[in-house]
């Protein structure tokens, strides 16, 4: 069987030193291949290898990719690699990033056309925010309307990365617009935590009343990964006020993620003096951490605990 050119150049990239000065140089010609697939697999070897050196060379190979669009660079494979190489390498070339964002290229399906630059611009869109570009929220606030979720959300999570007042603005109007996707709710709800502290716990915590489900999880899940002590409290406090089963699961399930040790406890707790059914649930939130040792010791011991003092319906 006749070997494929392709699939040898890739094998071949394998066996570039990229520290040497012949390695960079097999690089910056590798770079300049037809092959989009080529590219991509250059470009995720010269951020492993963090080659700074090499980014302009990255970035001419992106201008002409993404100029010829389909036709040079199907899926967007190369643009793509070379767009989150340029962000680990800490490119700051808003020029390119801008162009990135702004991209949208239609490739035949199995139905309809679909974008494959969705994930380029969401890419671009944290090239940019991490940029020294005086006007990145100005640029950045069309992906906020964009109609693939994933650009949206990549939209909101640059936004936070530029963590100023005006930033804090943008992602407050959109919490309140909201979004058709929860997990670009869920982005936006990480941000201002993040960004806003104990006033965006006050502000998330809003939304935990939300007469859609999965907003109410999500702002749920979000405080708990903040880790923030007040957010702990808040989400302890939260739980023997809560009713319904989903939500009382997910709040457990936020405590049991942000392993904090006063949330740890709360669930321990939980298992030993609970009722049988709120005991299983924390059971089940702290089900996630199987591989922790020592927690499996303080689970069994909890169990115990509860079985000694012939604990079931104490709620």
């Amino acid at each position: 069987m006749k070997n494929d050119p392709i699939e040898s150049a890739l094998a071949r990239l394998d066996d570039i030193s990229p520290q040497t000065p012949e390695g960079k140089f097999a690089f910056k010609k590798v770079l300049a291949a037809k092959s989009n697939l080529i590219v991509a697999k250059a470009a995720r070897l010269i951020a492993a290898a963090m080659l700074t050196d090499l980014n302009d060379d990255l970035a001419t190979a992106f201008d002409r990719m993404i100029e010829k669009g389909a036709s040079s660079d199907k899926a967007c494979a190369a643009t793509i690699a070379i767009a989150r190489a340029l962000v680990q390498l800490d490119y700051d070339g808003p020029n390119l990033f801008l162009a990135g964002m702004r991209h949208v290229q239609m490739e035949a399906s199995f139905g309809p056309p679909i974008d494959t630059a969705a994930e380029l611009r969401e890419v671009c869109a944290m090239g940019l925010a991490n940029s020294a570009y005086a006007h990145k929220l100005r640029e950045l606030v069309p992906l906020m309307v964009d109609k693939e979720w994933r650009v949206r959300a990549g939209a909101i999570r640059a936004i936070g990365i530029v963590g100023n007042e005006s930033a804090s603005l943008l992602l407050r109007y959109k919490m309140l617009i909201g979004d058709q996707d929860p997990e670009v709710m869920s982005d936006c709800f990480a941000s201002v935590l993040q960004l806003e502290g104990s006033e965006g716990v006050k502000l998330v915590a809003g939304f935990s009343k939300s007469a859609n489900p999965e907003i109410r999880e999500a702002a749920i899940l979000a405080i708990g990964a903040s880790r923030r002590s007040d957010a702990i409290d808040w989400l302890i406090a939260r739980f023997p006020q809560t009713a319904d089963p989903p939500s009382r699961k997910c709040i457990l399930l936020a405590l049991s993620t942000s392993r904090t040790e006063t949330a740890m406890e709360f669930l321990l707790k939980q298992i030993h003096t609970a009722t049988d059914a709120t005991a299983r649930l924390a059971a089940d939130a702290l089900a996630i951490h199987s591989r922790d040792h020592h927690l499996a010791d303080q689970i069994d011991e909890a169990w115990a605990a509860r079985s000694a003092a012939g604990t079931n319906s104490l709620k």
